[in-house]
């Protein structure tokens, strides 16, 4: 699975979350250091900035992600 599928994959996981207490969970990451993030989060994005500019794909909301399925 390449990045932007695992991105695509994990993008798809939170829009289809029901749950509410996952869902702040969440959104508690955004104000986390990377000492504070799980592990599997940090090598993410770690992979994520390690790509190379020309292979990342520009998005500008949700849909257009879901829609290069």
């Amino acid at each position: 699975m390449t990045i932007e599928q695992k991105k695509i994959s994990l993008i798809n996981w939170i829009t289809n979350l029901e749950d509410e207490a996952i869902i702040d969970q969440i959104t508690g990451f955004q104000k986390s250091s990377l000492d504070e993030l799980p592990k599997a989060i940090v090598e993410l994005l770690k992979m994520a900035e390690a790509e190379p500019e020309e292979n990342l794909i520009k998005h500008t909301n949700v849909r257009d992600i879901l829609n290069m399925r």
